[in-house]
């Protein structure tokens, strides 16, 4: 498993005040989502023609599953999570 090294660079999608992208999550304190960046695709055999990929992972369980997006994958996603694709309604689920 690859965790965050020396080619890791945090990123924000947030305001410019927002600092590094960690969102918490919703059903639990102890774990918290983080993503980074790296040029390490070995972990990710499937999209090792790619230059960078952008990981994702609970920081409170890092030897965990981490999901894997390409530049444009992880783009799509931004667009959908600010287009408010992912947004739940007042029972938890999505519309």
């Amino acid at each position: 498993m690859h965790t965050p090294g020396d080619d890791a660079v945090p990123i924000n999608t947030g305001p410019a005040d927002a600092g590094p992208l960690v969102a918490g999550a919703i059903d639990s304190e102890e774990s918290r989502v983080e993503v980074y960046v790296t040029t390490d695709t070995s972990a990710a055999p499937h999209k090792a023609d790619e230059s960078r990929l952008y990981v994702m992972y609970d920081a409170a369980n890092p030897d965990g599953d981490k999901l894997y997006f390409t530049e444009a994958e992880w783009d799509a996603f931004v667009l959908g999570v600010k287009d408010g694709e992912f947004d739940l309604d007042e029972s938890g689920n999505l519309p």
